[in-house]
């Protein structure tokens, strides 16, 4: 399962999934819904079994991991942002 990096590029925060061993897996992407709808539309590619699970109105309890809230995995911006502010105030 790749994890979620929050990095700072080009005076932008961007969000991206990264795989050990494979690198980065998605598009730069500028917010953490593109970031969820991309990782969805991953995990649908990577499944090629059928769909077993039935639509309830009750979606509380989950165990499929594109039902869990993301959160970012690894943060690259706070050290790049302090770094960028001590350059300016050098």
């Amino acid at each position: 399962m790749p994890k979620l990096i929050k990095d700072f590029k080009n005076y932008q925060i961007v969000f991206y999934w990264y795989e050990k061993g494979k690198g980065r897996q998605s598009p730069l992407m500028p917010t953490l819904n593109h970031a969820e709808e991309w990782l969805q539309q991953w995990s649908n590619a990577q499944y090629q079994g059928t769909e077993r699970r039935r639509r309830s109105g009750n979606m509380s309890f989950s165990r499929r991991s594109t039902d869990k809230r993301i959160c970012v995995d690894v943060d690259l911006c706070e050290k790049k942002l302090a770094e960028l502010k001590h350059s300016f105030a050098a």
